[in-house]
């Protein structure tokens, strides 16, 4: 904040100012900045509270500093000079609004519109005035009542007051449990912001009606301070100690990759450098043994357990998990027993070459030190050469499906065993399937690789023991060329 005049010491660099140096007295009073910043009757409760104004003004007098060469005393005599003559001005103005607390949208837009200098000063007066008898900690229904106001409004200076006045009520840890989600349910604290940044599949997963009615609003204006919000509110929550998913690490893996596929699409967070950067840390934070283990352990083969890790290493930056990560891939591929243990037990030949071809490919296009790689080929070389030669060739070449991806077909949930850009393996199917009979289906994968679900026209090419073999066709372009796309990398 850098302030010269009373109008600029309540404008909205200097609320945000007010909100991130008074959000101790913010929290403990239960009320926004907007209030303390435009309601005369807080001014005088904190200048009643002790010390707390002067080490407020001492607060943004050192911030200032940091633009002026002036000395610290000079400092915050200028800085106690601006917050008075502010303090005057709101109170000047609030005087002159007796019925400000009646105010609706229309009110509020025209007193925005008043005077180009005055007006949002109004505008902030009488949404203070609002707020200001549902009483403090009433979160849900300020939040509420700013939003629709927010619905309704269309003068900027309006817009943008309310803009700021609901990113303070969700940077409010008491305002967002109530608002959008605790901040200790990850889960759903991340499936609101991320709903508020635009993902529709969050908006659908179950969100609060304040979230819902927010998205809404939102649609097509621009609300920076809401989005800044999120974006903060997100970063808070990757870099908090609690789990995205508490049933055991390889959840947390598996939504923690889920979390960095969504915000890669939606260009509000994906332009944050820090939130790329702490979800980076996050999966740093799963190669330490004790989440690493019962990762691997999870895993049956050599080969699941190698893509897992070799996942991983691609996923993180931190040096020291990645020599972690580099010794373990090294103690399985110089396992004596790679090529028996390198399969999942009762796999079909298909789905071994499906797995074989997945993790030198894995290896091949890994950041794998490059004697490493070349002893892996070695390796593979020899264990995979039976593989080459038997069993039917195909163009399409099959990548094994992951534990979580499934075929929903004749209202059943099957796992899918492995696919490629044309066919399908999936199983036990608990129904009558017969070669040459069409069905439709909706595939869905959730795998370290690929987020997507589509639907699709099977047709039956084979069907034994419930394992069924189908070429697919899908309708949508869009999801057809991200399949090319993923298979032809």
């Amino acid at each position: 904040m850098f302030c010269t005049t009373p109008i600029e010491a309540v404008g909205p660099e200097a609320r945000e100012t007010l909100f991130r140096v008074a959000a101790p007295y913010l929290e403990q009073a239960r009320i926004t900045a907007t209030e303390l910043a435009f309601d005369p009757r807080e001014h005088r409760k904190i200048l009643n509270s002790g010390t707390k104004f002067q080490e407020y003004i001492q607060r943004v007098a050192i911030l200032q500093g940091r633009q002026l060469k002036n000395p610290v005393t000079e400092r915050v005599r200028q800085t106690l000079e601006l917050v008075d003559g502010a303090m005057r001005l709101v109170e000047g103005e609030a005087k002159g609004l007796p019925d400000a607390q009646v105010a609706d949208a229309s009110a509020l837009d025209r007193l925005a519109a008043s005077d180009a200098a005055l007006g949002p000063v109004r505008a902030g007066v009488a949404l203070a005035a609002v707020l200001a008898p549902m009483g403090p900690g009433t979160w849900v229904m300020r939040g509420q009542r700013c939003l629709e106001l927010l619905g309704a409004v269309r003068h900027p200076a309006t817009v943008a007051l309310l803009d700021q006045t609901i990113a303070e009520l969700l940077r409010t840890k008491a305002a967002c449990a109530g608002l959008l989600a605790p901040v200790d349910n990850l889960t759903a604290l991340v499936r609101a912001c991320l709903a508020l940044a635009g993902d529709t599949d969050s908006l659908r997963g179950g969100v609060s009606t304040f979230t819902t009615g927010l998205v809404a609003t939102a649609k097509g204006r621009d609300l920076p301070f809401i989005g800044r919000a999120v974006v903060e509110i997100l970063n808070g929550a990757v870099t908090g100690p609690a789990s995205l998913d508490k049933r055991d690490p390889t959840q947390e893996l598996k939504a923690t990759r889920d979390l960095r596929r969504k915000i890669a699409g939606l260009p509000l967070l994906d332009a944050d450098t820090d939130l790329k950067e702490n979800l980076s840390r996050r999966l740093t934070r799963l190669t330490a043994p004790e989440s690493l283990e019962p990762i691997i352990g999870r895993e049956v083969g050599i080969g699941r357990k190698l893509l897992v890790l070799l996942g991983l290493h691609a996923d993180i930056e931190d040096p020291n998990a990645r020599r972690y990560l580099v010794a373990m891939i090294d103690s399985l591929v110089e396992n004596p027993e790679f090529k028996s243990d390198f399969y999942v037990p009762g796999m079909a030949h298909d789905e071994k070459r499906a797995l074989a071809a997945q993790v030198s490919q894995a290896v091949s296009s890994s950041q794998l030190p490059d004697n490493r790689r070349q002893r892996f080929r070695e390796i593979a070389a020899t264990a995979f050469a039976d593989l080459a030669a038997a069993g039917e060739r195909r163009i399409s070449p099959r990548m094994v499906a992951g534990p979580e991806d499934r075929v929903i077909v004749a209202g059943q949930r099957v796992p899918l065993r492995n696919w490629s850009e044309t066919g399908l393996l999936f199983g036990p199917f608990n129904g009558l399937a017969q070669p040459g009979q069409h069905m439709k289906a909706t595939v869905m994968l959730r795998n370290g690789y690929l987020s997507m679900g589509f639907e699709a026209e099977l047709e039956i090419v084979r069907a034994n023991d419930g394992l069924i073999g189908a070429k697919y066709t899908c309708a949508d372009a869009h999801t057809r060329q991200r399949i090319k796309a993923h298979f032809r990398a």
